[in-house]
């Protein structure tokens, strides 16, 4: 090759490798000084220039270094959930027992009436209807007794019409219940029945006194008695509480609702009915005794039935009845 051609292949050599030689330099103090600087240019451009990129950490902290110090937040963090969930959990609570009420022991059935069969005109007059209104006055005492004094004098009367009507074909109905304002104690059972029958019956034919006091009198109730030819029927009486017993105005209310009729006492203790334990006796009976009536206080209000009630004012009270043993707590 001679001179010339090696000159100009050197010119050429310089025309072209000088810029490359430039270039390349350019682009190696751009890395380098992009390199030196990458923080503040990953900082401008995220936070100026609003790029998604990730900031680099400062000169002379490697890579290394970020990731270790990701390495070890990663095990703090590790670590503090382990402690949580190493934490001692509450014991749980265990819920209250449902509280179970006591069995309600159902009410003690009334046992059924004895009703002796019948002949003749009295079965005649037992197939007679006879719907009677009565009025029912409450007094504190009993009240006492009874919270539920209106369902209580609901299921006296009730108990005691179901009696009445197959012994006689009388059906009583509760006219209406109010309370009856007279004193606790001081007033004997005449006192306390002319208190009764001086207070106005409304729509009822009969009016009735229930109270809750102890017997005054050895007795369990009073009545207005019809006499035998009288034109018409009672139509107040006072009905004292029979202690001991399931419902304890029941025997009481068909003793003195028999007076009204014109049953009478029987308190011999040799006759029929005492000993058989008639309701219209002095009898003590046992508390299941079955409700019954003796034959002839049946007949008796069998044929006064359907006779009317006095109005106010027109009867006198039922003789007062001989002292019984103090042991004693029978129907007068």
């Amino acid at each position: 090759m001679n001179w010339k051609r090696i000159k100009a292949v050197g010119k050429l050599l310089l025309l072209f490798g000088t810029p490359l030689l430039v270039v390349l330099g350019l682009f190696g103090s751009g890395v380098y000084v992009g390199n030196l600087y990458r923080h503040g240019v990953t900082s401008f451009e995220k936070e100026w220039l609003g790029l998604d990129v990730d900031v680099a950490p400062p000169h002379g902290e490697s890579d290394d270094d970020d990731k270790k110090d990701d390495d070890d937040k990663k095990d703090e963090d590790d670590k503090k959930d382990d402690e949580r969930r190493e934490e001692p959990k509450p014991e749980p609570v265990p819920e209250p027992a449902a509280l179970t009420p006591p069995p309600v022991e159902p009410p003690t059935p009334a046992p059924a009436p004895q009703v002796d069969p019948l002949e003749g005109p009295l079965a005649g007059r037992l197939g007679v209807p006879v719907s009677v209104e009565v009025k029912v006055l409450v007094d504190d005492a009993l009240i006492e007794q009874h919270p539920d004094w209106i369902d209580y004098v609901q299921r006296t009367l009730s108990e005691a019409s179901s009696i009445y009507e197959k012994q006689f074909g009388v059906t009583l109905e509760l006219a209406s219940v109010g309370r009856w304002g007279v004193p606790t104690a001081g007033m004997s059972s005449g006192e306390l029945l002319e208190d009764v029958e001086a207070r106005p019956r409304e729509a009822a034919q009969l009016i009735v006194g229930f109270t809750g006091r102890p017997l005054d009198d050895r007795t369990s109730g009073k009545a207005f008695t019809p006499p035998e030819d009288g034109p018409y029927n009672g139509s107040a009486a006072v009905v004292y509480a029979t202690r001991q017993r399931r419902n304890p105005h029941v025997r009481g209310l068909l003793h003195e609702v028999g007076h009204l009729f014109g049953a009478l006492d029987i308190t011999d203790p040799a006759a029929p009915g005492y000993q058989s334990g008639s309701w219209m006796s002095y009898a003590p009976v046992a508390p299941d005794h079955a409700p019954w009536i003796d034959p002839n206080n049946r007949a008796r209000v069998l044929a006064r039935k359907d006779k009317p009630f006095a109005p106010a004012g027109a009867m006198t009270a039922a003789p007062e009845a001989p002292p019984e043993s103090p042991s004693e707590e029978s129907p007068k």
